[in-house]
């Protein structure tokens, strides 16, 4: 079980307790080891705090990733949220899912970790090579989902 607790972290004054998700994208892409049998699925969080990214590989072996059953999963994490009502969110989501839904809040909860961990490195500054990145992943996805 996988289980984040904010709640205890102790966020510099200035830094805001709070994250505004705005998009959640999606993106199914091949494995790139020629000994691979499988793919990268890429999940990127935009937010008022940056982008956050998470990635997983599912091998051909395991069950299809059915996205047109992560979006209305993945519409609930859009909106204004206390990071830690956000966690706990998203580890009852994780507890209550069937196994191929896991992986969609487990990637939500890998992003919005990462962004946790750089919003108390650096107070709100956004990187510039998202918008790069993001290109090419589209050129290279078998399949794309965009929530928003």
């Amino acid at each position: 079980m996988l289980s984040l607790s904010l709640q205890d972290s102790s966020f510099p004054s200035e830094q805001p307790q709070y994250l505004s998700v705005t998009r959640i994208e999606v993106f199914v892409i091949p494995a790139l080891a020629v000994d691979s049998a499988g793919y990268r699925v890429c999940l990127r969080v935009t937010s008022d705090l940056g982008y956050g990214w998470s990635e997983h590989f599912v091998s051909d072996s395991e069950p299809s990733l059915q996205l047109d059953r992560w979006s209305p999963l993945l519409r609930g994490f859009i909106g204004r949220f206390p990071f830690a009502a956000l966690t706990s969110q998203l580890a009852g989501q994780i507890d209550q899912s069937i196994n191929p839904e896991k992986r969609a809040f487990r990637l939500v909860t890998d992003a919005v970790q990462q962004l946790q961990n750089e919003a108390l490195e650096r107070a709100g500054v956004t990187s510039d090579k998202a918008p790069s990145e993001e290109s090419v992943l589209q050129q290279r996805a078998v399949a794309y989902l965009s929530v928003d």
